[in-house]
């Protein structure tokens, strides 16, 4: 890998640790909550197996049939319980109160789809499962909602946490996604005049058509980010090859001394990845020793490119 693009990755890392991230770094508030398997949120315990409306679960199958059976959306909650502040916010504001579990119980079924540190806070028979449902909605940090039809097939949208939140707005946020359900749109579409109903199916054919079009160029643009990436690598190891048979012309000594300078910098560019994969606390301390280090791996490159 370019080593110069390892250092940008590791200091933008770095950078959201140390700013407002909430996806690996503890933040300073809300407090972090004491938890004990299983999971608890606010006062209710989260069912490891079967499902009820209004409850959270841990058992995707059983929240399917109940949504099928019930005919109610799905609400994914993926969370860092026991360590993601913005989660905990969630909770105490949002998911704790009375007028969220009134709506929830005529209106959701709930799983928590779970990534704490306290790795017994969540069955193994769900663990792979989790990382496989993160993988396929491309969950990119805690918490994020993500809202599923009775079919729990259909994604109707996604929400994320937010400082100002409360039950009635995010059940406001659940109600306009909701909306785009079909037995929703069917029930809309009588209140309307034929020719309303006919653009409505009209617009609605178009965005359809649109989203998929999205799609295929999306994946086209994943296929062509994959080429440039191997031609990117095709090019770094020419490069390396060709600086490494110009220093050669200069002595053995010039090239073991370029080696050497090589392997230095990848030794702390290890060390600083290893560090940075530790989620280190966001404090003045680290941000100097984290300074310290790229400092190094930055003097470490500019000799290199003496060369």
């Amino acid at each position: 890998m370019n080593k110069s693009i390892t250092v940008l990755t590791g200091s933008l890392l770095l950078t959201s640790l140390f700013a407002n991230a909430e996806e690996k770094a503890t933040p300073a508030t809300p407090e972090k909550a004491k938890i004990t398997a299983p999971a608890p949120k606010a006062e209710e315990t989260v069912a490891i197996d079967g499902a009820q409306l209004g409850k959270w679960t841990m058992d995707f199958e059983a929240a399917k049939k109940l949504a099928a059976e019930k005919d109610v959306p799905i609400i994914l909650d993926f969370s860092g319980s026991d360590w993601c502040g913005w989660c905990k916010l969630m909770e105490k504001q949002v998911f704790s109160k009375p007028a969220w579990k009134t709506y929830a119980k005529e209106n959701l079924v709930m799983v928590l789809i779970d990534f704490p540190n306290d790795k017994s806070l969540v069955p193994e028979k769900y663990t792979k499962r989790n990382e496989a449902l993160s993988e396929q909605y491309d969950v990119k940090g805690f918490p994020t909602f993500i809202l599923l039809d009775s079919d729990a097939k259909t994604v109707l949208g996604r929400i994320g946490a937010g400082r100002e939140k409360t039950p009635e707005s995010v059940i406001a946020e659940l109600k306009k996604l909701f909306r785009n359900r079909p037995k929703e749109v069917a029930k809309y579409l009588k209140t309307l005049p034929p020719e309303a109903q006919a653009k409505f199916k009209q617009l609605q054919d178009k965005i359809k058509k649109a989203k998929e079009g999205k799609k295929a160029a999306e994946k086209q643009i994943l296929e062509i980010e994959k080429k440039i990436n191997a031609f990117e690598k095709e090019l770094l190891e020419a490069n390396n090859a060709l600086t490494e048979l110009r220093i050669s012309q200069a002595g053995p000594e010039a090239l073991a001394a370029y080696k050497k300078l090589k392997a230095d910098l990848d030794t702390k560019m290890d060390k600083l990845n290893a560090w940075i994969q530790t989620q280190p606390e966001r404090n003045e301390a680290n941000q100097k020793l984290f300074m310290s280090m790229q400092k190094e791996i930055q003097d470490l490159m500019q000799k290199i490119e003496a060369y």
